[in-house]
């Protein structure tokens, strides 16, 4: 029995949150008074929306950014949860069917024909499914001759005018098979009952949308024709278009390519998720899990965000979630934290149901514990609410959020603004528009109180409807966590004693003795690009280029040779970490809980890094917080904490992270594909669990401070909204102040990374599924020179397209094949372009042979003009998107200036794209795809006989 003392210590707690809770809502109630909460909200102005006579709604808004481009969306309600139980997949397949012959577009024809104009697939020319809609993705030019009414074309198809012939069909199966097999793992296998728990009797936990194998396999023809009849009505359909476009003629393509679709009969039922009042626990584990985990999902019905009301009660639970986090920061980084990691969100599940979300991250054997610490959070948010200062923070950083937004209104891009119109359509979440939006955080943010957040904190967290869900690496020596052990530790942190929450904070300033500065010692102007160089007085270099691409932003980057290859092999791991730890520790005395808490509202970040060959401090802000943003950077150079503390954080960390590596079959095939193709050079191993005991602060934090001891090793960029007169003064108090001894002192270091000098093959073998993984990588070493690389970038574009369509379109036999080109800039002497797909384990041989010959045709023969041309015309498209961005001007100024190039050929990428020709492709493919000198590695299962792959037509 319990004793009085916990008795009566549970009645007054819950005496204590029924008052605080009863104040909350009288506050409400007051301001509900004063305010209409009902009313709806607007759909923003600039939108327009109709139906058409059968029912298929329609959203177009006209946006200028980027240029020449448009989104078109078409958004069905229909998903998986629309199959019967012999169509399990279905929905799945027939999106994939979308793009394999339709009314005005034979098998293959539609993605020709857009690849022609410049749109990829894959980033613009996509589709997904899920349980509860279809979503197809078509991103076109618009300053293309036809390409808009095409793109119009295409929509309409997808909605009415599938062919579904029988030839094509059996030809993706094998596509959407080896989709599922690429998702085959830990996660699938633990799936199962995590799907059960969340959704208990629903419809939903029998049909996730990839279907199953033996369904794909075997289902009838008509089968895949009667959905897509039944369930693709226009009532049920969105076409959603924003771009830059006249809004009458994207309104006459939407009336002739969708008025046709006849309307269907009847409701769409509704798939309910039913109500627990008990919490459901699940506990998996498997053998090849890195990581132990545990998350609480509590569920709710869903609110629509229709009304001022209904924005007001999500503005209580972003804020509430916003402070939770920032708790949870602060508690991660005790020394005996429950957990490593932890955070507080929301998702949703199905139509009907939403839920609020934590989870945490643990050290293995940890389950218990971090499940017993984001109960004890919670009661004691439940006892106490919030405070008024973490109100505060919160209220700042969500009112500068905003105001961001609103000051970009004017430069907003499509793509974000194609997703709202998305979920406004499937959520019914208010589209009032950014002016509507900031108006309404300005009316309730001033009546919001530190109890009203509490009690909605409350209400999101409650103890009904509640799955728990644990994860852990199933190994020797590991005993898993079982539902009862799990219930147990949920209700010791529920009852657990607690007090209200001590919200410390620094009070002094960012920095407490800001520099005297420095001095602009020359200037020089780069007209052609419009970019001004100044020179500091303790010689750090600064180049800066005003832009008015965005009106609220500014981004910057700097860097000095040297990185992490001026370390010792056996000061390599301490040197890797270094800026890693500074992260964790960090600057001016203050730890990064207290920087957020000291720049709660501010826009402005700096962060430092050190790679292979360079290191740097890069960053953004606001250009009213642009000082701000200097001084981060500043201390980032000269006052990195030393803090014991953080350092072992880092090795609790990495100790996690590193405990079950081994049994990854990604990690395995990663490792051994990596020390071939480096011929085992030490910066290719992965970090082990002997290496973390080995790694020594005060080495990392001597090895950071060597490599930003000078500034003038640094020459830095910055581009955005500003004037150069303006924020000179700036630069030269802080970055003219950092210490230097006055003249470029610059090391570079040679790794010298060798690649194998002739052919290998080897398996690695590791993993229970049926799913392989190969990897043909050969040797292309440009010495860095601008057009050699930038004609292997396209011949691997190039040659990624092929391969896409011989080794999924033909053969089925892949969902998806990729090509890259990578090299050690800005050090040349060592590249790789590297052929990666997946596959069943026994179509490996001829897939790795089908790859093999269509390389060798292209190093014969070489490319045809069509294809070059489909390479070119994407990457102008690109180009010009590109130009009017900030951080691709940032990246691409350091690129220049790092790999001694002339900055001012940056405009002129359209005509290098130009550059382009069947000849001077083929010539990459002879040079950088060399026959005796590649690696084909491959990952298979442990059930596979353990010969070697065939070596491919292309092998000699």
């Amino acid at each position: 029995m319990e004793s009085n003392r916990v008795i009566f210590s549970r009645i007054r707690r819950a005496y204590r949150e029924a008052v605080l809770t009863a104040v909350a809502f009288i506050v409400a109630a007051a301001v509900a008074a004063a305010q209409d909460l009902s009313a709806p909200l607007p759909l923003d102005p600039s939108i327009r929306t109709g139906t058409l006579p059968n029912g298929l709604t329609y959203f177009i808004r006209p946006n200028p950014r980027p240029a020449n481009r448009a989104n078109l969306r078409l958004v069905v309600k229909a998903g998986s949860i629309d199959e019967a139980d012999d169509q399990r997949g279905l929905a799945h397949m027939l999106e994939h069917m979308a793009f394999n012959g339709t009314t005005h577009f034979e098998p293959g024809e539609l993605v020709s024909y857009l690849e022609s104009i410049g749109a990829r697939f894959g980033p613009h020319v996509n589709a997904s499914t899920s349980f509860d809609e279809t979503i197809y993705m078509l991103d076109v030019p618009t300053d293309r001759s036809g390409a808009l009414s095409r793109g119009f074309e295409a929509l309409g198809d997808f909605a009415g005018g599938i062919k579904l012939e029988a030839a094509e069909i059996d030809k993706e199966r094998g596509v959407v098979l080896e989709e599922w097999r690429g998702r085959l793992g830990a996660g699938t296998r633990m799936q199962e009952p995590q799907i059960a728990a969340l959704f208990g009797a629903s419809k939903y936990a029998s049909r996730i949308p990839i279907g199953t194998p033996e369904n794909l396999k075997s289902f009838p023809h008509e089968r895949l024709r009667d959905f897509y009849r039944d369930n693709y009505r226009p009532e049920r359909m969105a076409v959603i278009v924003v771009g830059d476009i006249q809004v009458a003629e994207v309104e006459g393509f939407i009336r002739q390519n969708f008025s046709s679709i006849q309307r269907g009969a009847g409701e769409r039922a509704v798939a309910q998720i039913p109500d627990h009042v008990e919490t459901r626990y699940v506990s998996v584990s498997d053998p090849e899990q890195t990581a132990s985990s545990v998350a609480m999902m509590i569920k709710r019905p869903h609110e629509p965000l229709e009304t001022a009301g209904a924005y007001r009660r999500s503005l209580l639970r972003l804020l509430a979630l916003q402070m939770l986090n920032a708790r949870f920061a602060e508690i991660s980084r005790q020394p005996n934290a429950p957990f490593l990691a932890a955070g507080a969100g929301s998702d949703t599940l199905g139509r009907t149901i939403e839920a609020a979300t934590l989870s945490a991250r643990v050290a293995d054997g940890g389950i218990p514990q971090g499940l017993s610490g984001l109960a004890l959070e919670i009661s004691r948010l439940r006892q106490f609410g919030f405070g008024a200062a973490e109100l505060d923070r919160a209220t700042k950083a969500m009112v500068a959020s905003y105001e961001r937004s609103y000051n970009e209104r004017d430069k907003a891009e499509s793509p974000g603004l194609t997703n709202e119109l998305i979920r406004h359509y499937l959520t019914k979440e208010a589209a009032p528009g950014i002016e509507r939006e900031l108006a309404l955080v300005r009316q309730f943010l001033p009546t919001i109180t530190a109890a009203e957040v509490g009690a909605v904190a409350r209400e999101m967290f409650a103890d009904g409807n509640r799955v728990v869900i644990a994860t852990a690496p199933e190994r020797a020596g590991l005993t898993r966590v079982t539902e009862s052990a799990l219930g147990d530790a949920l209700r010791a942190g529920a009852a657990a004693t607690v007090t209200a929450w001590r919200d410390e904070m620094a009070t002094r300033e960012l920095m407490v003795t800001k520099p005297t500065g420095g001095s602009i010692r020359s200037r020089r102007e780069i007209q052609e690009i419009g970019v001004t160089v100044l020179t500091l007085s303790n010689g750090v270099e600064v180049w800066l280029k005003p832009t008015d691409f965005r009106n609220d932003e500014i981004v910057f980057s700097s860097y000095a040779r040297g990185g992490v290859s001026l370390a010792s092999p056996a000061e390599f791991n301490n040197a890797s970490l270094s800026a890693s730890l500074v992260g964790l520790a960090g600057v001016g005395g203050l730890t990064p809980v207290d920087m957020s808490k000291l720049l709660a509202g501010k826009t402005a970040r700096a962060v430092s890094s050190i790679g292979t060959y360079a290191q740097g401090v890069s960053g953004s802000s606001s250009p009213r917080d642009l000082e701000t943003a200097l001084q981060l950077a500043s201390l980032r150079f000269t006052s990195p904490n030393r803090d014991p503390a953080a350092f072992d954080l880092m090795r609790r960390q990495l100790e996690t992270q590193l405990a079950n590596q081994e049994q990854s079959p990604a990690f395995a095939y990663g490792e051994r594909l990596g020390a071939i193709n480096t011929v085992n050079h030490y910066t290719s191993r992965s970090l082990t669990l002997e290496d973390v005991k080995k790694l020594d602060p005060e080495r990392m934090l001597q090895f950071y401070q060597q490599r930003f001891a000078n500034a003038a090793d640094f020459t830095f960029f910055f581009v955005g909204a500003f004037k150069v007169d303006e924020i000179a003064p700036l630069l030269a108090t802080y970055l003219g102040a950092l210490p230097s001894t006055g003249k470029a002192e610059s090391k570079r270091g040679d790794l010298r990374i060798q690649f194998p000098a002739s052919v290998v093959r080897e398996r690695v073998i590791k993993g229970k599924e049926p799913s392989s993984q190969t990897t043909i990588s050969f040797f292309a070493n440009t010495n860095l020179e601008e057009m050699e690389d930038y004609r292997l970038s396209a011949a691997t574009a190039l040659l990624q397209a092929r391969l896409r369509d011989i080794l999924r379109e033909e053969m089925g036999g892949t969902y998806s094949v990729s090509v890259g080109y990578g090299n050690t800039s800005p050090e040349p002497g060592y590249g790789t372009v590297s052929v990666a797909f997946g596959s069943a384990p026994e179509n490996v041989e001829r897939l790795t042979r089908a790859v093999m010959a269509e390389i060798d045709r292209l190093r014969r023969d070489g490319p045809s003009e069509a294809d070059v041309n489909a390479v070119k015309q994407a990457e102008k498209n690109q180009i010009q998107t590109s130009l009017k961005q900030n951080n691709y001007w940032v990246n691409s100024l350091q690129a220049m200036h790092q790999l001694g190039r002339d900055a001012r050929k940056i405009p002129q990428r359209l005509e290098r794209a130009d550059s382009l020709t069947p000849e001077n492709v083929h010539e990459s493919f002879r040079k950088y795809f060399p026959a005796n000198r590649h690696t084909i590695i491959t990952l298979v299962p442990e059930t596979v006989p353990q010969s070697a792959p065939a070596a491919g037509s292309g092998a000699r």
